[in-house]
């Protein structure tokens, strides 16, 4: 096993490819395996997942390589080489002044002695991630060895477990230490520990095992010595640790009483850890069976890395935000919200492994809807530092997310609290997104702005957008002067999925009325936003119904939908599969590569391939029947892109990953390639 790890470790210091990492460690895994063909995850591997960071100098640095869990509004991560010391690096606040560093390694433990100066013995100490948990083994110059581990106990608490042995019998002292980066704080005992508080109401409290402690205070940094001698030998001894954060409020009590209780019972802890763990290995453990080994292994790291992405950009309810739902990235201050059409992807991918999450987070952004029907388009923990975006909403998709739930869970009473909040929203478009009443709805915004309208359609810059004008709808409702064919095949989708919802609940007249909207908007779309002449799909102009001719992937949502016709899906599949359009290295970019505007380094929504549209896109291939397309393109992209951090989206001629790095909908879709 230690062979094992520092192998990760080595693999990580030399920026080797991890396709190559993983068929290497899962071959050593597959010695001691031979009963099986495929095993659910050991998740042992994933240490090469969370690269170890260089200590922060200060509390502004940037929030790179983070672990948090079970909604957690701070992190912490693995120390690299050369701070390998005697903490875990943290804890990143995510809601302090939009993100800073408290501390470059709040709780640190490590042997003293009066008679030497005692150090870390670098090459024979390593850290690593498993199962939910990081570790930090250190081995010191007297033979002592402390093993830390790490684990979210809630959403507000961290348990630090430390075992501490010594291949020969010697007496030492054991010293807790830390230092904070963040001025302005208070410091005091508390029973067990101390706390302090930050000057926007956090109170951080530190609590452990050992009930003789006391701590020396300063303005910032603590530290304590336990009063007598420990003898430790072969046999390991155990202390303990607790961190945690929130702001004092009624449930302040309550966290500190359980915080209290996981002394006393922290086993039951953690074996309910290791569960929760595994059940997110055992929902991908299963799938692709029949894929070619060394493929298998680089695909399912990658659904792996999915989950774990997904996991570390969850947030409890805080501020403004009273469910729990998933940050875009929390490597970027300007993402640490929820965004509406982000968060009903996260929701589908959430639902076949944390499907309280993915309801949570669709209440979440259902909170944010207006009395008229309208739902936010991006919402914040805290309005002082970044304002909610009532300027427009984004692309329907949360009747797709609440019956995939409903599919995973078959909670129909999630259905019955959500079914008529979806349907008000649904109406909405009609009323305030038809500029001629044809029924042929267009983006738009609340204040008649360009740029708004383009961030509702969720492609801020695509080129089909280049040339539009504003019309007026209402007083607080502007459309784009063109009607997109994404958005009538995403609202077309919402109509089928309403039709199912008013099924299950009973509701045999909304059935009809559902039925016959969509196939009013199918014959629509397939006569109206169609060019046979070139076999795509195409957003078409108000003013004469002409085709805006930029193919983008606007084109292919009639495929994922179901709308299109035998031909029409074979005409445009066909596109789909022509190198010098979409085809690309990783296949799918946001504009047809052979453009006159295609620029996929800077580009953002003009050619870089962005992980939801190529889902889409693969998943109306499969509608048509076109198998093994899918399986071809699925494997080019899992092989292609850059990896092992997953970003907002991907070049698709070089597979360097572009713009955010930790994205859960890229996350969310990687994810769901892989299990459908």
């Amino acid at each position: 096993m230690n062979y094992l790890i520092n192998l990760s470790k080595y693999i990580m210091q030399n920026n080797l490819k991890l396709f190559m990492s993983m068929i290497i460690i899962s071959t050593i895994f597959s010695n001691n395996m031979q009963a099986e063909k495929y095993q659910k995850p050991d998740l042992i591997s994933l240490g090469a997942h969370y690269f170890p960071i260089d200590n922060p100098k200060d509390a502004s640095d940037s929030a790179q390589n983070i672990f948090s869990d079970k909604g957690a509004w701070f992190g912490f991560a693995l120390p690299d080489d050369k701070n390998i010391n005697s903490g875990f690096v943290g804890p990143y606040l995510l809601h302090y002044k939009n993100g800073a560093w408290l501390s470059k390694s709040l709780i640190n433990l490590k042997p003293v002695t009066k008679s030497s100066n005692l150090l870390v013995d670098k090459e024979s100490s390593n850290v690593f991630f498993d199962t939910g948990e990081l570790h930090l083994h250190m081995k010191y110059n007297n033979g002592v060895y402390i093993d830390q581990t790490l684990q979210y106990i809630s959403a507000n608490s961290v348990l630090i477990n430390a075992s501490i042995h010594s291949d020969i019998e010697i007496e030492t002292e054991l010293q807790w230490f830390g230092e904070l980066l963040i001025d302005k704080t208070k410091y005091e005992n508390i029973a067990g520990g101390f706390q302090f508080s930050l000057d926007n109401g956090l109170i951080i409290q530190a609590r452990f095992s050992d009930p003789y402690l006391e701590f020396n205070l300063s303005e910032n940094s603590y530290e304590s010595i336990t009063p007598n001698l420990i003898n430790i030998g072969k046999e390991s001894i155990t202390i303990q640790a607790i961190i945690s954060i929130f702001q004092k409020n009624d449930t302040m009590d309550t966290e500190i009483e359980f915080v209290q209780s996981v002394f006393i019972d922290s086993n039951r802890i953690k074996v309910k850890h290791k569960n929760r763990w595994n059940r997110y290995a055992l929902s991908i453990s299963s799938i692709n069976k029949d894929t070619p080994k060394d493929i298998f292994v680089l695909q399912q790291s990658i659904a792996v890395k999915s989950i774990l992405t997904l996991i570390n950009n969850w947030r409890a309810p805080y501020g403004e935000l009273k469910h729990e739902g998933l940050f875009p990235s929390y490597a970027r201050g300007y993402f640490r919200g929820f965004w509406a059409w982000d968060s009903w992807k996260h929701a589908v991918a959430l639902a076949y492994f944390e499907p309280d999450v993915a309801k949570n987070q669709v209440r979440a952004m259902y909170d944010f809807q207006d009395q008229h029907g309208m739902i936010a388009d991006c919402v914040f923990p805290d309005t002082t530092i970044e304002s909610h975006n009532w300027r427009d909403t984004k692309p329907p998709l949360s009747a797709w997310a609440v019956w995939s739930i409903y599919e995973q869970t078959k909670d129909s009473s999630f259905v019955a609290e959500l079914y008529f909040k979806i349907l008000k929203y649904h109406e909405w478009w009609y009323k305030n997104r038809d500029h001629n009443g044809n029924g042929l709805c267009e983006y738009g915004s609340t204040d008649g702005t360009e740029i708004a309208a383009r961030w509702e359609s969720g492609m801020d810059n695509a080129v089909r957008f280049d040339h539009i004008k504003m019309v007026e709808n209402n007083e607080s409702a502007w459309s784009m002067d063109q009607e997109s064919v994404d958005l009538n095949s995403y609202l077309f989708a919402e109509k089928h999925y309403l039709k199912n919802m008013a099924e299950l609940l009973g509701m045999a007249e909304d059935v009809e009325k559902y039925k016959s909207e969509a196939a009013q908007l199918k014959k629509q779309i397939q006569t109206l936003m169609y060019d046979p002449d070139d076999g795509y799909f195409y957003d078409i102009r108000l003013e004469d119904g002409s085709f805006v001719k930029v193919k983008g992937p606007e084109g292919w949502i009639p495929l994922w939908a179901g709308i299109a016709s035998r031909d029409q899906a074979e005409a445009v599949i066909k596109k789909l599969m022509d190198p010098n359009i979409f085809n690309t290295k990783i296949p799918f970019p946001t504009l047809d590569a052979s453009h006159s505007e295609f620029n996929p380094e800077k580009g953002y929504w003009r050619g870089p391939v962005w992980m939801d549209q190529a889902y889409f896109a693969l998943m109306g291939m499969k509608k048509y029947g076109y198998e093994n397309e899918v399986l071809k393109l699925t494997s080019k992209l899992f092989n292609e892109i850059q990896y092992p951090v997953l970003y907002e989206n991907y070049h698709p001629v070089t597979g360097e990953g572009l713009n955010s790095p930790h994205f859960s909908w890229t996350a969310a879709h990687l994810y769901l390639m892989y299990i459908e």
